[in-house]
């Protein structure tokens, strides 16, 4: 793969995912069924759009949250465009369906499409179902799952970023597929996201996409399955289809000869799954709190004001969701203010992070130490914990912001007449904390940072310019400091979090677009080894000082500094018309991913009308 295609296809990566942070800003292994039951007959889609009140309420599950304008595609492979029940991030299955399914609880990947997978050196076999249907009613083969990935290889999609790891994916027979591990650049947790991640379309209607989209890399990226107000192909395996779509809401109906009936035991409960299109948080809250939402993915500022007998989280008191992300400030090292790691560990020592848990972020956070790591079992366990405690800052506000001046005037920055300090004629003022207008909490979070900066002698000013130029600055690292969340969630974290926060190994060439990642051009190669070695490592000892190490380097660099553990989803539900949801220790292990992203697909199945 030439350099320049690498770039082209980071990119894209970066406008899919970036789906998943403007929602969240804005807003925000065996199985089987018990046993096949007979499915009715499929209904017929609607000749034209319904009102929203034409829709039969105790049938349809509403959202809010996940879309804000009008959809205008319905591409499981496209890139940049407005769509509902698919994200190339959080792997949805509504429409299409992955190999496997992400488990937010328990970090494992359940069967879906897939029936096993086992690792035998750098090579990973998947075995499939043989009882898996597309919406026409043809039989799912290897040879799909093969072209779905060969269709990311041949154009430039979001999931091309998994070709890098990959050497090769071929089909044995009709229900194998074998995908080889490439060995130059070995990471089997990007491959194991990759069958989590990557949708499985038809080979014989994507042979006709194909033929008539050309063979240009952004083509497949670009087409927008839409023929007028119909979805164009039918090489779909999910329990939902596109029904309604239009500027005040998009509409998917349930397929009911849905083939994993024979692995649920049944039909998902909802007929319709529908989304309305609102103005903003305030309009979204509204019809939460009347019940015309059912499942609220919004930033809700202090949830438990709503709460009552039918609105609830999935954790009953704070911090009321799931963390799944560790939203940071990145500093721009090119920057002479921010070089030197004393500025930026001065920085972030003096974050009030109390202020952002309880004010930014309505206390939906655990209180934030010092780490890569989210406060999870699974990650904490990769770490020696007691070994990073003599690296990481402790202490009351006051005895922090003491100990920061003290290292600041240690290093040489000294104080001007104004209070601002200075050194070697490099100026500590005019650096702006950027991220983009009308994130409320993002927008308050920064307002601590410029805070935190007057306390120890440097100016920091928020800026707040709209999602299209925070993208551009970011990408062509023209900011000072960045808020942003690097990495996501899946099987490949917390990989993939140091690899987007730290890892300076694929950056492209200063001067041109960054999209892969480490925005702030930091570069240390004992942290790039580091990465690269814990990508292939098996063994757990090794793992740990591993990790331990790399959290250590990153404490005494601070690149980035973290602010909070958000939600990766804001899973809130209102009972009034559906029950059954899932809830913290309830014994259904469904983790709250809104019942669409990965394995919370399965609360579809537990929901009942109250």
């Amino acid at each position: 793969m030439t350099r320049a295609r690498t770039i082209v296809l980071v990119l894209l990566v970066f406008a899919l995912g970036a789906g998943l942070v403007f929602a969240g800003g804005q807003g925000g292994s065996s199985g089987g069924g018990e046993g096949a039951v007979s499915p009715a007959p499929a209904a017929a889609p609607a000749a034209t759009p319904a009102a929203p009140g034409s829709l039969p309420r105790r049938e349809t599950l509403y959202f809010n949250g996940i879309l804000w304008d009008k959809v205008n595609q319905w591409n499981p492979y496209g890139v940049g465009g407005v769509s509902f029940g698919i994200d190339g991030t959080n792997a949805r299955q509504l429409i299409y369906e992955t190999l496997f399914l992400y488990d937010l609880l328990s970090g494992t990947l359940k069967p879906q499409l897939g029936l096993s997978y086992a690792w035998n050196g750098q090579t990973l076999t998947v075995q499939l179902r043989q009882d898996v249907k597309f919406w026409d009613g043809s039989g799912m083969t290897a040879a799909d799952v093969v072209n779905s990935y060969d269709l990311q290889k041949k154009y430039a999609t979001g999931f091309s970023a998994f070709w890098p790891f990959i050497e090769s994916v071929t089909a044995q027979g009709n229900y194998t597929v074998v995908i080889r591990g490439n060995p130059r650049n070995f990471n089997p947790k990007q491959i194991e996201s990759s069958i989590s991640r990557l949708y499985i379309t038809q080979k014989a209607e994507m042979d006709k996409v194909v033929a008539r989209i050309g063979g240009g890399e952004t083509a497949l990226g670009q087409w927008t399955n839409v023929a007028g107000d119909q979805i164009e192909t039918q090489s779909g395996t999910g329990p939902y289809k596109p029904y309604i779509w239009d500027e005040t809401k998009a509409v998917l109906q349930r397929v009911d000869t849905y083939w994993g009936v024979a692995l649920y035991g049944k039909l998902p409960a909802p007929r319709y799954v529908a989304h309305a299109v609102y103005k903003d948080n305030a309009t979204g809250d509204a019809a939460f709190r009347a019940a015309e939402v059912d499942i609220s993915q919004q930033f809700i500022s202090s949830v438990w004001t709503m709460f009552n007998a039918n609105i609830s989280t999935f954790i009953p008191q704070a911090p009321y969701y799931f963390p799944g992300v560790i939203p940071m400030i990145i500093f721009n090292t090119k920057d002479p203010r921010l070089a030197d790691p004393v500025v930026r560990k001065a920085i972030a020592m003096v974050l009030d992070y109390d202020t952002i848990g309880k004010n930014a972020m309505s206390g939906y956070t655990a209180p934030y130490v010092p780490s890569l790591m989210l406060p999870v079992p699974a990650e904490q366990a990769l770490i020696d914990v007691d070994a990073l405690k003599s690296y990481q800052w402790s202490g009351s506000l006051t005895e922090l912001v003491a100990q920061a001046n003290k290292l600041l005037d240690d290093a040489g920055w000294a104080r001007g007449a104004d209070g601002i300090r200075s050194k070697g004629g490099v100026r500590l003022a005019g650096i702006r904390a950027e991220c983009p207008q009308g994130w409320s909490d993002w927008n308050a979070s920064l307002e601590v940072v410029a805070q935190a900066g007057k306390n120890i002698g440097i100016d920091i000013q928020t800026y707040f310019p709209i999602a299209t130029v925070w993208t551009t600055d970011q990408q062509n690292g023209t900011f000072d400091i960045i808020m942003e969340s690097p990495g996501g969630i899946g099987i490949a974290s917390p990989w993939s979090r140091a690899y987007a926060a730290l890892s300076s190994t694929d950056l492209p060439p200063e001067g041109t677009p960054n999209a892969i990642g480490n925005h702030g051009r930091w570069v240390n190669q004992e942290a790039d080894t580091i990465i690269s070695q814990i990508a292939s490592e098996t063994d757990a000892a090794k793992l740990k000082q591993l990790w331990t190490r790399l959290n250590i380097i990153y404490l005494q660099e601070i690149p980035v500094a973290g602010l909070m553990y958000r939600p990766g989803v804001f899973h809130t539900v209102n009972e009034t018309v559906w029950t059954g949801y899932p809830k913290m220790n309830d014994g259904s292990g469904v983790p709250p991913t809104l019942c669409i992203d990965g394995y919370g697909i399965k609360g579809l199945y537990n929901l009942r009308n109250k």
